[in-house]
């Protein structure tokens, strides 16, 4: 026998009466009274890392289970690429070393990867004495694996069959370590048990005593031991008189009609939501101008009658026609194909032309008329092709772009103030054009618009300064983008915030609802604190639909979004990510209570959240070749399931064929993966 002149630790595996539901998230009551160890210490330094890691152990007469969770600022850069066992410990994954005494064997050892793919292997003593890994297949061995706001967590049960084992007695000793494998950061540690730790990484001969221990684990619910313990009241108290959302009806997204929007009213409201701005492009039927507008087109009348139903919510819903850029649905038909700007590719309309003016008299004229709203928008952005074709050099000798730009928008606005409207207008072209500006009218309410996320948006400050009334206008793309807009806008004077969903590709409505609790939050108050965002999500996804797990599920996307590098290809955890977010979304739905439009937006969300991880997966294997015939016929079978219920959802959601090919365009490139990759 070895004389060991220091102390060996022992961690006490206390016996689990109800085992863990081994779903990743580490909630079930056993978890809160295992023995959490914290730190984790560095094969190279004995120090812990800047990377924190804990771990836990239980067990029953079946398995031994542990839980770690391992704290990734970039969890985008996670590598778990092993398409077999064997291939695990290559990966970012945590590592689990467990020694019963069994002759010949050194030890048991268990990998489990970012992606939740497990390795077992025994490191066997033979010729020349020296511990050979030996692989073994994964039988019987479960992972569950969630990324975080924070990094990525699992549950695992080792099942004592897996090493052909018979279950231990109570008070029985082995040796064993848990450690962490971080590729990403270059580091190898271990648990560290004790004041001083005498152990190392590998040895087997040093493991710490593992007591399997007649004390039970608790049966009650407790705090978690990764819960987050800051809770956030949902504010109410308004900030901004305007509170809204706007939709695009037109660029490649499907034309929802008006029905949808009058069952949608109720829940807008209930996020203090008091507008709806209503982008088209062609997809407006004007008595004037019929031509242009595709079979199912919104009506004028399909207008007013959801203002009507809207205002008994307190909620405006503002029509907003675009005007000059942006328009390819109109200038593309026959009729008016010749007033399209030189260069444009049918974008943009000219300026100079007499029809131009004429045509957006009669189109804002009857739109002023039939709305019952105070407020039109008239878009005018991204329109820089100003003074290009012969038409507009003649008309206007040695006019500036600014100057053009600012003629088309005073005939636009001397109309709609006949009208007795205050027009709105996005503001980029005024900042692009600066001199567009002089002696524009300041009862012109500027819309603001940033999707990328910065802590100062200037152009606020500029505008308020010159006299402008500002609403603030973020992108349904990341929440941050809307919490520190909406705090910029309200520090200096915006008179409102209206959240933007622009070109919703193959996704409905729904699938955007944390945009929509957001823009509630914002509309009412300061931007969460940064460590506060993953208890926000939870919060959020609470108030929508009764699931804390779901918010959990979009904080480790958002993560992954802002603190990854995106590689030009998807990542192992894209995918990852993908598959959580989409079984947390159907798990949502098996026990949300919510009944009407409420359910109606979950529904949208876990088909989204479904198509999203086929494309996701599907891409990423064909990517890396391993699109395995098991996948294809999963594949197949999920995708004909979307489609069948996709055709449903558009069929009930909107009456616009021409915009179809688009809804499904998500669909048509997974078919063209799997035809392509047979």
């Amino acid at each position: 026998m070895l004389k060991i002149p220091f102390h060996i630790p022992t961690y006490e595996i206390r016996f689990a009466r109800m085992p863990p539901a081994l779903d990743g998230w580490i909630q079930s009551p056993c978890w809160q009274d295992a023995m959490w160890i914290h730190r984790f210490i560095s094969v190279e330094t004995d120090r812990p890392t800047g990377k924190k890691t804990s771990a836990a152990m239980l067990w029953d007469r079946r398995n031994i289970y542990v839980a770690f969770i391992c704290h990734e600022e970039q969890p985008a850069l996670l590598k778990a690429e092993a398409q077999s066992s064997a291939q695990v410990w290559n990966d970012d994954c945590v590592e689990i070393y467990l020694n019963p005494g069994n002759p010949g064997i050194e030890a048991f050892v268990i990998a489990v990867n970012a992606a939740g793919t497990v390795g077992l292997a025994h490191r066997v003593i033979d010729d020349p004495g020296w511990g050979t890994f030996k692989f073994l297949p994964p039988d019987g061995a479960r992972a569950a694996v969630k990324l975080t706001g924070q990094g990525w967590q699992l549950e695992l049960a080792i099942p004592f069959g897996a090493f052909q084992l018979m279950p231990p007695e109570a008070g029985a000793v082995w040796r064993g370590n848990l450690c962490r494998n971080d590729k990403l950061g270059f580091q190898w540690t271990y648990w560290a048990l004790g004041k001083k730790t005498s152990y190392v990484y590998n040895d087997g001969q040093l493991f710490p005593c593992l007591k399997f221990s007649r004390q039970p684990a608790s049966e009650r619910r407790k705090l978690s031991p990764n819960a987050c313990s800051k809770s956030m009241r949902w504010p109410s108290r308004p900030r901004f008189d305007i509170r809204g959302i706007m939709y695009d009806t037109s660029r490649g997204a499907i034309v929802l009609s008006a029905g949808y929007w009058k069952r949608m009213l109720p829940v807008l409201a209930s996020q203090g939501i008091n507008t709806i701005l209503m982008y088209f492009e062609n997809h407006m039927r004007y008595n004037s101008h019929p031509e242009f507008s595709p079979a199912g087109s919104w009506t004028l009348n399909d207008l007013t009658s959801l203002q009507h139903a809207a205002r008994k919510y307190g909620i405006d819903v503002i029509p907003s026609q675009t005007s000059l850029g942006h328009c390819p649905g109109i200038l593309k038909h026959p009729k008016y194909a010749h007033l399209a700007e030189a260069g444009s590719n049918s974008y943009q309309f000219c300026v100079a032309h007499p029809d131009t003016a004429s045509i957006f008299e009669n189109i804002f004229s009857e739109l002023c008329r039939a709305s019952g709203s105070e407020y039109v928008n008239i878009n005018a952005d991204e329109s820089g092709y100003l003074g290009l074709c012969p038409r507009c050099r003649r008309a206007f000798p040695g006019w500036s772009p600014g100057r053009i730009y600012r003629h088309h928008i005073m005939r636009l606005y001397e109309v709609i103030k006949a009208h007795g409207k205050r027009m709105m207008m996005w503001d980029d072209m005024l900042w692009v054009f600066p001199d567009a500006t002089e002696g524009l009218p300041r009862d012109i309410i500027l819309l603001d618009w940033h999707y990328t996320l910065h802590r100062r948006y200037p152009s606020v400050d500029v505008w308020r300064k010159m006299g402008f009334d500002v609403i603030v206008c973020p992108g349904m793309y990341m929440v941050e983008n809307t919490f520190w807009f909406a705090d910029y806008g309200a520090a200096r004077g915006a008179i409102g915030i209206i959240n933007t969903l622009w070109e919703s590709h193959s996704l409905p409505f729904g699938y955007y609802w944390p945009h929509l609790a957001a823009t509630s939050w914002a509309a009412h108050a300061p931007a969460p604190p940064a460590d506060q965002i993953g208890s926000w999500y939870e919060q959020a996804a609470v108030r929508f639909f009764d699931t804390e797990r779901l918010g959990r599920a979009l904080a480790c996307r958002s993560t992954l979004m802002r603190r990854g590098h995106r590689q030009p290809a998807i990542s192992s955890m894209d995918v990852v990510a993908a598959r959580q977010t989409a079984e947390e979304a159907e798990y949502a739905a098996a026990i949300c209570k919510s009944r009407g439009p409420t359910r109606d937006l979950l529904k949208e969300f876990v088909y989204s959240a479904r198509l999203l991880r086929l494309q996701t997966e599907t891409s990423w294997r064909s990517e890396n070749n391993c699109l395995n015939p098991s996948f294809r016929k999963w594949a197949r079978d999920e995708l004909q399931s979307l489609t069948q219920e996709g055709a449903q959802m558009w069929q009930a959601r909107t009456s616009c064929a021409s915009q179809k090919p688009c809804f499904f365009e998500r669909h048509a490139e997974i078919r063209r993966i799997l035809l392509k990759c047979r």
